[in-house]
């Protein structure tokens, strides 16, 4: 570098008189040459609604180095929260920079007015120099040329050897200040748009995001509406299972309850994946994010990385759990939300997002409220040995059934029916046996009703009822025998010997045998005794003659 360059021209201060004196003809070609390429930059950064400035300090780098006549150089831009300089674009070098800064020296960077050596450095920068000394000479760096705008560093210019192996003239360091100056200024601009941006682009985001928060509200109140109704623990979790599907887009879907004592999962219901056996317990410490979802109660995305699950061949899962307070100090999971392969417009899929996963956990929150709903309703309706309704439930059907059968002129039937000799049974096997025949009855019924339509009930000990909507008389006898032939033929040896369990039934029609609920109760009731008094183990109508 010459020595006399200080004294020639302050960069700092560049006036006509000394600027004149430094150029001669060739040297104000040169000039105007970065003056018009420093324009088109300008007009480049600042023109475009999208400014590229990769592309545009690679402009840069090409005018820079074929004015300067130097071997490699490098732009790099200031990460204000990183306190460091990172390049944008590299020429001549291998590799990118990545330097980090001192903050305490920011206050020096912004005091440098003109390039200076590597050497110089040392004493202007010595926090900086120590660091990265060994980088910048490895990679032949001769000169540094901080962008300040506004006493704030923007970045800086990282310049090698001249071709020509020589030491960089006075009218080059001109040059580069020069070009300091006016890309400091364009990288500031560039900074302020892409903050604009991106607040815009914030705001915008937020703004959807409001306005989906409050379609969710909605949505989740229209899913309230319809689920609150529903008090069927499997119709529950098809219907939920349905709105996930729905509302993220996936391919197919499990719902999962927990079993923390044989640590495995069984399948409360699915959708288009393979058949799941009834009662199969499915182990899941060999999945690594759904094991991490029962244990820690947080939701999991993931990709399976062997292509499937159990039945389910998928690439991409969500995992979400649904919590159960156990106690007032403990909580655990007792259900898995899960979900695969978010479908992709135009085809193939798509791994699950913050969206979904904030999708399901609204579900996961109000399923859990829903579950305790019906597990209360069925705690107050069910009978707990056999799961039929209480009688209760059933009288209050009954009522509603014959109002209903009135306004619209349809036809219903019910039934009645008991356990042939249970009293032998009792006395001859025990009580427990006899909870086991009452056990064995109240699934045959459940196997061979209408499970959408027909209300089973426990009525008393060993005596049964089915109300059955829109069935005439000879569908329910048909029913009724369906029931009585399939108790029939089950084999019991493991409870009794020497005898099959038998039921006899007795079978009311509306409106032919009554328009009152006592009434057709009274009817079923006589032919009940109808079937007992013929040699039990049969179905009478109630208008039969004795």
């Amino acid at each position: 570098m010459e020595p006399s360059l200080k004294q020639k021209l302050d960069l700092g201060n560049i006036t006509l008189d000394n600027f004149l004196e430094a150029f001669d003809r060739v040297e104000a070609e040169r000039l105007l040459y970065t003056l018009a390429s420093l324009h088109d930059i300008g007009e480049e950064i600042t023109s475009s609604e999208q400014p590229d400035i990769k592309s545009s300090m690679g402009s840069l780098l090409r005018m820079m180095m074929g004015t300067i006549l130097c071997t490699k150089a490098a732009v790099l831009l200031y990460a204000k929260y990183k306190y460091a300089l990172q390049s944008v674009v590299v020429k001549g070098m291998e590799g990118n920079f990545y330097l980090r800064l001192d903050p305490k020296e920011l206050s020096l960077w912004s005091s440098i007015t003109h390039p200076i050596a590597l050497a110089e450095a040392e004493e202007k920068l010595p926090a900086f120099y120590k660091t990265h000394q060994e980088q910048l000479e490895q990679n032949g760096i001769q000169l540094l040329v901080p962008l300040i705008v506004k006493d704030n560093l923007v970045g800086c210019l990282l310049l090698g050897d001249k071709l020509d192996k020589q030491a960089y003239k006075s009218t080059d360091l001109i040059l580069l200040a020069m070009i300091a100056r006016q890309v400091s200024i364009d990288i500031y601009k560039f900074i302020l748009m892409d903050d604009l941006k991106q607040t815009s682009d914030k705001l915008r985001k937020q703004k959807a995001e409001l306005v989906e928060a409050n379609m969710g509200v909605q949505k989740m109140s229209e899913i309230s509406m319809k689920f609150i109704s529903i008090l069927d623990e499997k119709k529950l979790f098809h219907a939920i299972l349905d709105e996930m599907l729905t509302s993220t887009a996936a391919s197919k879907g499990l719902i999962l309850k927990v079993d923390h004592a044989q640590d495995a999962l069984s399948v409360m219901c699915h959708k288009n994946t393979e058949p799941f056996a009834q009662r199969t317990l499915l182990p899941y410490r060999q999945y690594e994010a759904l094991a991490k979802t029962i244990e820690s109660g947080e939701p999991h995305i993931c990709m399976l990385d062997e292509g499937r699950i159990w039945q389910v061949e998928s690439r991409y899962a969500l995992f979400v759990p649904i919590h159960n307070k156990h106690s007032e100090e403990q909580t655990y999971v007792s259900y898995i939300l899960a979900v695969f392969d978010k479908e992709r417009r135009g085809g193939g899929f798509l791994t699950f997002n913050e969206r979904d996963e904030a999708i399901l956990l609204s579900y996961a929150n109000y399923a859990s409220i829903l579950i305790e709903n019906v597990r209360n309703y069925e705690l107050a309706t069910k009978d707990g040995l056999t799961q039929l309704y209480v009688r209760r439930f059933f009288d209050q059907r009954l009522v509603e059934q014959v109002e209903k059968a009135n306004q619209f002129n349809r036809p219903f039937s019910l039934m009645i029916m008991d356990i042939d000799h249970f009293k032998h049974v009792n006395d001859t096997f025990g009580h427990g046996v006899g909870d086991q025949c009452i056990k064995l009855v109240a699934s045959t019924i459940q196997r061979n009703i209408r499970t959408e339509l027909d209300i089973p009930a426990r009525y008393g000990g060993e005596e049964f009822t089915i109300l059955m909507p829109e069935a005439d008389g000879e569908k329910a006898w048909m029913v009724a025998e369906r029931i009585r032939a399939a108790v029939e033929s089950t084999d019991v040896s493991h409870l009794v010997t020497g005898r099959n369990i038998t039921i006899s039934v007795g079978v009311a029609t509306y409106p032919q045998h009554g328009g009152h609920p006592k009434q057709l109760m009274e009817a079923a009731d006589l032919a009940l005794y109808r079937s007992k008094g013929a040699g039990r183990n049969r179905v009478s109508m109630a208008d039969e003659s004795l």
